[in-house]
């Protein structure tokens, strides 16, 4: 009876989209640990830190430029779809693109008249303005790529989600294996290029089905109007965006900046373990989003709401397990996903390592919380959690010490995100007896 139970829960659209998503994540979890044991050892320990140092502010710039439409466009798009209003997905298509192009040319502009300080946080030094430039321009095929991967996860389409992401995964690892004597440069560089074109064949790709109806004619004034909905939704999730991707940033460019580029690359090896990891939980939140969001207009959350309580054993549990695993084998693994040299850093990546289960039950809770409330709450969340971040590292000095302030950082995520929850079901029931 339990295994016809969860034989039917598998086949449901739910289930379906569940066990699709968690094992392409697990695909491109598996990419990471293969790009980050290729490019430890064919780097040097100074190299593989800067690379770190641009790997995770481009991850904060393209977030900023992504605008916060990572979220919106899910959400917007699936309650309209379950309302049945095209005009408005549509006209909100159009809407996005022009946010997201707003955002992009401030942030160029930003770059631009503080170039010698923005070049030193994204690359480590000021004396690589081309490298500067590539990352620059890599933030934007990312943002551009997070923008096709949302607007697949808004119509329901998990499967090209899933597939686009990993085949772009998959793309970027050649270039590692085959250019003779790489450099921190050749890696973005060809990243660029490999990201660029892959987005345009989405685009090209859904354009020739006539599936893609961003180009689709409307009028101004609907775009207008639904440009002021995706500013009022997104405008402090894009604020937002920035805290969350500063937060795995930050340490890596203080480091860069008040220590060394190897203390950079020690580090790195226990928040790489961790943001590895948490795909795993992250991806749960792609498809809760637009699924909250249609129990919203349909008026099914009950649904909603015990899915994910059922939900949340599961991510302690595995999340548990994960940690307990990574924590007990770490030097094995440290050997098995990079190289001898970074051994040294198994006590510091321990402590990284703890803070596995609290991020995972921040993502849990993150993308319900954006469906059911239009405040702002996960910005909130991580505004104080990352002027935290900042306090605590400012009067420590010590590499454990620093990955002990991650650690409480991250606990804290996790407390206030299943607080928020609980507020918002407390309001929901509320709003449901008036």
């Amino acid at each position: 009876m339990i295994v016809n139970l969860i034989k039917n829960k598998l086949n449901s659209p739910v289930g379906k989209d569940v066990v699709w998503t968690f094992s392409v994540q697990i695909l491109i979890m598996l990419c990471s640990f293969a790009i980050n044991k290729i490019l430890s050892n064919r780097l040097t320990i100074d190299n593989f830190g800067q690379f770190n140092v641009i790997k995770r502010s481009v991850s904060v710039m393209s977030f900023v430029m992504l605008a916060g439409t990572g979220i919106a466009l899910p959400r917007y798009i699936s309650l309209y779809k379950g309302k049945g209003s095209v005009l408005k997905t549509h006209s909100f298509l159009v809407a996005a693109v022009a946010y997201i192009l707003s955002v992009t040319m401030v942030m160029a502009l930003l770059c631009a008249l503080f170039s010698a300080y923005a070049q030193e946080i994204m690359t480590g030094n000021t004396g690589e303005p081309l490298l500067f430039a590539v990352s620059i321009a890599y933030s934007f095929a990312l943002a551009l790529s997070g923008f096709i991967f949302a607007y697949y996860r808004g119509m329901g389409d998990f499967k090209k989600f899933n597939v686009s992401q990993l085949l772009i995964q998959l793309s970027i690892i050649v270039p590692l294996l085959t250019i003779p004597h790489i450099t921190t440069g050749d890696v973005f560089v060809s990243w660029l290029a490999i990201t660029s074109l892959l987005v345009a064949i989405f685009v090209f790709g859904e354009q020739t089905k006539k599936r893609f109806i961003l180009f689709k004619r409307v009028r101004t004034a609907n775009v207008r109007k639904q440009f002021l909905i995706l500013v009022k939704y997104s405008g402090w999730r894009l604020l937002g965006d920035f805290f969350l991707f500063s937060l795995s940033a930050f340490p890596v460019v203080y480091l860069s900046y008040y220590h060394d580029l190897q203390s950079v690359a020690y580090f790195s090896i226990g928040i790489t373990f961790v943001t590895m990891a948490t795909p795993i939980f992250s991806f749960m939140g792609f498809i809760l989003l637009p699924y909250v969001s249609k129990g919203i207009a349909t008026g099914k959350m009950a649904q909603a709401n015990g899915f994910i309580r059922r939900l949340a054993l599961i991510y302690i549990a595995s999340s548990a397990l994960i940690t307990a695993v990574f924590y007990g084998f770490v030097q094995f693994l440290i050997r098995l996903f990079f190289a001898e040299n970074y051994v040294v850093a198994d006590g510091l990546t321990r402590i990284l390592i703890l803070s596995i289960l609290p991020q995972a039950m921040y993502l849990l809770y993150r993308n319900p919380i954006d469906a059911v409330s239009v405040t702002p709450y996960n910005t909130i969340i991580l505004g104080f959690s990352f002027f935290l971040m900042v306090v605590l590292f400012y009067h420590y000095h010590t590499l454990k010490q620093y990955a002990c302030a991650y650690l409480v950082v991250s606990a804290v995520q996790g407390i206030l995100s299943y607080l928020a929850w609980k507020i918002l079901q407390i309001k929901q029931k509320k709003h449901q007896n008036d």
